[in-house]
């Protein structure tokens, strides 16, 4: 044992990282923390807002989880082409403060706000008049009891759609200011409204016996808009001096070379995003005809594995702010070395946390149903989620960290192939056409990791990631 600590520590000293080991330790506390932390508690509310809603629901039963399950399977995709505007946002927003140009980073989080909200309209009605065809297309096989739930939570929620796009694409342009504090207490806000609008509506208060079902995703809904105001207030009045947007703002003229900005990194983040949760929801409809078991199941431990990426997910979000600050103040060299930093930070510590669900995943299936058919299907997948974590660091912080640097056209392509190359042939083969069941559909999804992670790992490494600024002369 003693031989082995000795080797240990004569490994570490001899490691690149041990002689920049102070700087790595300023690096963490000074830039990284200040970012991940309060991202880290955001991203944790606004997956808290879907996990309570399961977790309110599965006294219901499990065909009520099941229909949660569907309807937020399509409404995933929607968020997530929200969540790639967001992206665009953060970045025109760090990248111009950055070169100090304030007016810029507001009319770039103006137009995105007045954008996506009428975008966000039209989508509500659209799922209003064809939410039937769509439940049918994503629920397969599945009975008929829950493609109706799944059906009354995706009616009720896509009006939802315009106060979530308000809050992710204000909070984003809020942490591309630098400010990350705000968009954690207005989701934890949201969060906890969520608990006590859903708990009333659907088990009733003071005598009145609630709505049931439906009233988890009202409960939902009226908690967003609630964040929404609260968003707007604060952009409103100048909460943060380096971005205020009045309401009279709103109503100006578009800029179309900014927008253009904002839409050239997030379109193309959009598009992968969209089609790659398109691709989870093509997998979610292979599931579908695997009984409600696997479905309930499924979707707990996607939830479970959700939540152990949550630091992952704020380290990559962290990435994409300092490596769009620091390029937008001319810095080529710092950005390069402090992603490499928080890649291997998110590598070792969610291999750790991940490690730690393997003794406890059926306590952690426990906290969603009693039905023992469904705890054994989330314990074999968030086992299978623990055994390829390794992967997971650089199929998704490092491409945040690229998109910072605006390479996001790159990154678009790689998660294609990834997810339709990979995920979505793999998953049907093993799934379904050998019989794995939901295991291989996993399997297919740890080979677009895989395959994702060594080509963006390749694109760090090679510099090319950085084509769009000029390099450093080199001292004569």
């Amino acid at each position: 044992m003693q031989n082995f600590r000795v080797s240990l520590l004569q490994a570490i000293k001899h490691s690149a990282w041990y002689p920049k080991r102070r700087s790595y330790r300023v690096l963490f506390w000074r830039e990284i923390t200040p970012l991940a932390v309060p991202i880290f508690f955001e991203n944790l509310c606004v997956l808290l807002m879907g996990v309570l809603s399961t977790f309110l629901v599965s006294w219901l039963g499990k065909e009520a989880m099941a229909g949660v399950g569907l309807a937020d399977s399509f409404n995933m995709v929607i968020i997530s082409f929200f969540a790639a505007i967001d992206l665009g946002t953060t970045v025109v927003v760090a990248f111009s403060l950055g070169k100090l140009n304030r007016e810029r980073a507001e009319a770039a989080a103006r137009q995105s706000l007045v954008l996506m909200t009428l975008f966000s309209i039209l989508l509500a009605v659209l799922i209003e008049f064809f939410g039937g065809q769509i439940i049918d297309a994503i629920a397969g096989a599945a009975e008929p009891e829950v493609k109706a739930l799944a059906l009354t939570y995706l009616n009720i929620t896509a009006w939802s759609y315009p106060a979530a796009a308000i809050a992710l694409i204000g909070c984003g342009a809020l942490r591309g200011a630098g400010n990350t504090k705000i968009p954690m207490l207005i989701n934890g806000g949201m969060n906890i409204l969520n608990i006590v609008f859903s708990t009333a509506l659907i088990y009733g208060c003071f005598g009145w016996k609630g709505m049931g079902f439906a009233g988890a995703g009202l409960g939902l809904t009226i908690s967003r808009y609630v964040g929404a105001l609260a968003v707007i207030y604060v952009l409103m009045i100048g909460f943060n001096p380096r971005l205020k947007i009045t309401l009279k703002s709103y109503f100006t003229r578009l800029n179309t070379g900014i927008l253009m900005e904002v839409l050239g990194i997030g379109v193309p983040a959009s598009i992968e995003s969209v089609l790659f949760n398109g691709g989870k929801l093509l997998t979610q409809v292979f599931v579908a005809g695997m009984g409600t078991d696997v479905i309930a199941g499924n979707f707990i431990a996607f939830s479970i594995a959700s939540m152990i990426n949550l630091p992952g997910n704020a380290l990559g979000s962290s990435s994409t702010i300092i490596v769009g600050t620091r390029l937008g103040k001319g810095q080529l060299l710092q950005p390069e070395r402090q992603l490499w930093h928080i890649f291997w930070l998110s590598t070792l510590g969610l291999c750790v946390l991940a490690a730690l669900t393997v003794p406890f995943a059926g306590v952690l299936a426990a906290f969603y149903t009693s039905d023992d058919d469904v705890k054994h299907v989330v314990k074999i997948l968030v086992w299978l989620n623990a055994a390829f974590m390794p992967f997971w660091a650089a199929s998704w912080v490092l491409p945040a960290g690229l998109k910072g640097a605006r390479d996001a056209r790159y990154t678009m392509w790689i998660s294609l192939l990834g997810m339709w190359g990979c995920r979505i042939v793999a998953g049907y083969t093993l799934g379904v056409l050998l019989g794995f069941g939901v295991v291989g559909i996993w399997l297919g999804m740890f080979l677009d990791w895989i395959v994702r992670g060594v080509f963006f790992y390749r694109r760090l490494n090679s510099g090319r990631w950085l084509w769009k600024y000029n390099k450093p002369a080199a001292s004569p």
